[in-house]
């Protein structure tokens, strides 16, 4: 059987399900067995605003038997999605309460929950072998699931995954993050040896396997300016962190001064850079990557991917969504399931 893509809608308030069918329209499906899961109802009003009609396998149940590796097979999760909601908000979902297009909607929180569920189900039961998955909106995912924090966070936990990373890769520049979604003035409390030295190996690992690169050079960047002058997290947190993952055989080398890292990764000198903090590595990555960069997670039992940008509500079903990172977020799944 040929490796199974799964591609999530992503909030159908946004552009998820337009920048899905552009990629949709363009791609060869001869390498894998595509799945898109969603509301077929939210995918027939955005074809008929944007104008690309695209035939789907409409499928009915999660087994092998049921997709056809010739077309592009969809599963709807309106019904479960109407489970959550009745669930969540003690009510059956008004008759008249429908997507909220271009905006914040419960129904559009409880269809992208149901999404993410049904992708995250079979993923781990093996039948999944990549997820790519389209934007969603963290203030409407926290109207069902007041502690949600993201993807990556969703998908570790219902995994069973404790060890993982958030890592962004574009041509020139690959970057992962020591720690995620955490307030600036919290990083130094969170980060400790043991978190930085397990982000190098994922990173190595990762880098060995599905870049294929041999023997990738690692560059640690320090948290604080000039590498370790003004404060103790390089010499007691960071260095040691390096120090055991050298000897666990990763090429790594730093602490690095934030402000010359950036620069020796993309002259390519180093394959990938670890970040401190979120905007010490997102800032440069999107600067020279906004439209084509990919987020992935590394440590998952599968690959994930999505494009490096949010919903975009202003710009939905109005055919203005560039689709680039996204056809590049399924492009780099395809190529590193080959490996």
């Amino acid at each position: 059987m040929k490796p199974m893509i799964v591609i999530t809608m992503g909030d159908p308030g946004g552009i998820g399900p337009e920048i899905i069918l552009k990629t949709l329209r363009e791609i060869n499906l001869s390498k894998a067995i595509l799945l898109v899961i969603g509301s077929r109802n939210v995918f027939q009003f955005a074809e008929s605003k944007i104008k690309i009609h695209l035939e789907f396998h409409q499928i009915s149940e999660m087994s092998e038997n049921a997709f056809s590796d010739k077309k592009i097979n969809f599963f709807d999760v309106e019904t479960k999605a109407d489970e959550i909601y009745s669930k969540v908000f003690q009510c059956a979902r008004p008759a008249d309460e429908s997507v909220s297009y271009g905006n914040l909607g419960r129904w559009n929180a409880a269809l992208t929950y149901a999404t993410l569920e049904t992708a995250a189900r079979y993923a781990k039961e093996g039948l999944i072998s990549g997820i790519v998955t389209a934007p969603i909106n963290k203030e409407a995912m926290r109207m069902l699931d007041p502690g949600f924090v993201g993807h990556t966070e969703f998908f570790a936990q219902t995994a069973g995954v404790k060890n993982f990373a958030m890592m962004f890769v574009s041509e020139r520049l690959r970057v992962t993050l020591a720690t995620i979604h955490v307030p600036l003035k919290e990083v130094s409390n969170r980060l400790n040896t043991d978190t930085i030295r397990s982000r190098i190996l994922l990173t190595d690992e990762f880098l060995k396997r599905r870049i294929g690169i041999p023997n990738p050079k690692i560059g640690v960047a320090a948290l604080n300016p000039h590498g370790r002058e003004f404060g103790r997290e390089e010499d007691e947190i960071i260095l040691p962190a390096i120090e055991q993952a050298r000897n666990a055989g990763a090429d790594a080398i730093g602490p690095m001064p934030g402000d010359q890292i950036f620069n020796q990764a993309y002259a390519g000198k180093l394959d990938a850079v670890i970040a401190m903090y979120h905007d010490q590595g997102l800032a440069p990555f999107k600067m020279i990557a906004f439209h084509d960069g990919v987020n992935t997670t590394l440590g998952l039992p599968y690959l994930r991917t999505s494009p490096d940008h949010g919903t975009a509500f202003d710009i939905a079903y109005q055919n203005k969504a560039d689709h680039s990172s996204f056809k590049q977020s399924f492009e780099y799944m395809e190529a590193w399931l080959s490996k």
